[in-house]
């Protein structure tokens, strides 16, 4: 383990201690948390700044985008002047984002601060999960990873409940002013407690030829491709169903918004559930075999959503309980995908975890593209870009990871 000095112990840990355990939880839980929070907002802020109807989402977009291109800077970042200071300059990036994006006079200038907003989000999600495997071997990664992902799962139910009362009793900007009080207890806690993980021995050069190479080096690497790609596709199949099925289940249905957020919530319990499930796995199983446990998950999730929403194409049912099953399967692997990616190469983790979200990022937006192109917005439809999802992610479960050693 690392101290502050960046000096390592004797011994590896088997374990983080748990206050760096909550703070890396909280770190990593910005994502979900603006997400969701911008949902409820987003509309409001639209009207108020006077953007064309329907043009309110590029918001969430600019957040997504610049999210998705940071982390590739971000991981070099941190590989070359440590996690702490690149960490502790994106919170303060956040916090000033959302205080400029609440006092927005212009929707341009909102659409500014939000890319910011993802820019500061970045550092701080990719690096967190960094450091779980600076400070911990493969198998300890994994588990604290998963336990990580027990201890965030409510956020993505709650935030949207939260902003949503927020924008109703005081409008659009209050939910951000929040997000950045939020961030703002966070950094106190990242200041008082974060240690410096990256010894000074394995620092690179911010280079750009070092940075280009070392990047050339990774997206050579056959095995950490196989847990990229195989984690994306994982994740594609989570980012289909919160891309459509509003429209399958409050459209086709005839489900209120109300409903469907419940429904939503449930689809969240799988991924905590499988997280839980992934933690007592790893030991026993190791990272491979954990795997092949998830990837049965996600077949059966989405072999039974094509069933049963061809047997009940209007029961809301058919639809979002088999996806409770995908949702399970994506909690399991998505620990061991990535600790089993950032356990590759020790000489930049940094860039292997910003890999790790800029390809989960894009292929998935990629993929929902794709679909929203060609599907015809059926319950059966969402069911088979699930399935089809999760048929790669077994396949790189299966055929390519589970052949992956150290």
């Amino acid at each position: 383990m690392t101290d502050k000095t960046g000096k390592g112990s004797a011994t590896p840990a088997d374990h983080l201690p748990r206050n760096l355990l909550i703070l890396l939880s909280a770190l990593t839980a910005m994502l979900p948390a603006t997400v969701e929070c911008f949902s409820p907002m987003l509309q409001a802020a639209g009207t108020a700044l006077a953007t064309r109807p329907g043009h309110a989402s590029v918001a969430m977009s600019a957040f997504v985008i610049a999210f998705a291109g940071a982390q590739l800077f971000g991981g070099a970042l941190g590989d070359a002047l440590g996690r702490r200071p690149v960490i502790i300059g994106g919170l303060i990036l956040y916090i000033a984002a959302c205080v400029g994006a609440s006092a927005s006079g212009s929707f341009t200038l909102f659409l500014a601060f939000c890319a910011l907003m993802g820019l500061g989000c970045a550092a701080a999600v990719l690096l967190a999960r960094t450091i779980v495997r600076d400070l911990l071997d493969r198998i300890p990664a994994a588990k604290a990873l998963a336990t990580m992902g027990m201890i965030y799962g409510p956020v993505p139910i709650l935030s949207p409940l939260l902003s949503g009362a927020l924008v109703s009793l005081f409008g659009w900007r209050v939910p951000l002013l929040v997000l950045g009080a939020l961030t703002a207890i966070i950094l106190l806690m990242t200041l008082r407690s974060l240690p410096e993980t990256l010894k000074p021995a394995l620092r690179m050069p911010l280079h750009p030829v070092t940075v280009l190479r070392s990047f050339g080096r990774l997206a050579r690497s056959g095995p950490l491709l196989a847990y990229v790609v195989g984690n994306a596709f994982a994740y594609s199949g989570i980012f289909i169903f919160a891309s459509s099925a509003p429209q399958v289940i409050i459209q086709t249905m005839g489900n209120s918004a109300g409903h469907y957020s419940m429904m939503l919530a449930l689809s969240t319990f799988g991924f905590m559930l499988g997280n839980m499930i992934s933690r007592r796995l790893v030991h026993r199983f190791l990272i491979e075999g954990t795997l092949r446990i998830g990837a049965v998950f996600l077949l059966v999730g989405g072999v039974a959503s094509i069933c049963t929403t061809h047997i009940w194409p209007l029961a809301w049912a058919a639809l979002v309980l088999p996806q409770l099953v995908y949702a399970t399967g994506w909690g399991v692997v998505q620990p061991q995908m990535q600790a089993g990616a950032l356990s590759l190469h020790p000489r930049a983790i940094g860039q292997a975890s910003a890999l790790i979200g800029f390809a989960q990022l894009s292929i998935a937006g990629a993929i929902v593209a794709v679909f929203s192109r060609i599907t015809d917005g059926s319950a059966d439809a969402l069911s088979l870009g699930t399935l089809m999802c999760g048929v790669v992610a077994a396949l790189f479960a299966w055929a390519l990871i589970g052949r992956v050693k150290d």
